[in-house]
């Protein structure tokens, strides 16, 4: 029986451009994962009534705001349009800055103004249901490690009573 002896030789590559690109193309995807832009979210968390007088009143809106993403966003001007049980509302705006942590949620207060007129379909809906239907529609600006961004608030569902209640 004859026995072979095999050599393995790794020759230098002659050209190691192919290698490095491939090794920055991997670091860029890395990098891009890193970055890449997930739109926050924002929902209703509480309503609290904040004044009354003859034509109408004041309520202040805890909106959460959740961040997706793997680094911290700066929250600037938001503006919305509040519509009660399919009629228009009020307005919302804010433009202090806020911070939002990575992963993280923030609350974010912003105060709406109305009239008595605005009331009776909204009155109504919570003596039948206990609820009130709402609806956020605006936007709001993030600040991002790289630019400015305006992301589009949708956002409905029901308020109990409970939480209409100061």
């Amino acid at each position: 029986m004859r026995t072979r002896t095999v050599t393995l030789r790794f020759l230098p590559h002659r050209h190691p451009l192919p290698l490095v690109l491939g090794v920055l193309a991997f670091a860029a995807c890395a990098l891009f994962q890193r970055f890449s832009f997930s739109e926050p979210t924002v929902t209703l968390a509480a309503v609290h009534v904040t004044g009354l007088d003859l034509s109408g009143g004041s309520l202040a809106l805890a909106l959460e705001v959740h961040n997706p993403n793997a680094y911290a966003l700066r929250g600037g001007e938001f503006t919305a349009d509040v519509t009660l049980e399919d009629r228009p509302f009020g307005a919302v705006s804010r433009s202090e800055a806020w911070n939002l942590p990575a992963r993280g949620d923030t609350t974010v207060t912003v105060h709406l103004a109305f009239a008595w007129s605005a009331v009776g379909t909204a009155a109504r809906a919570v003596l039948d249901r206990g609820s009130v239907r709402y609806r956020l529609a605006g936007r709001v600006l993030v600040t991002t490690p790289i630019d400015d961004r305006w992301v589009a608030v949708q956002q409905r569902g029901d308020v109990p009573v409970e939480r209409l209640l100061p």
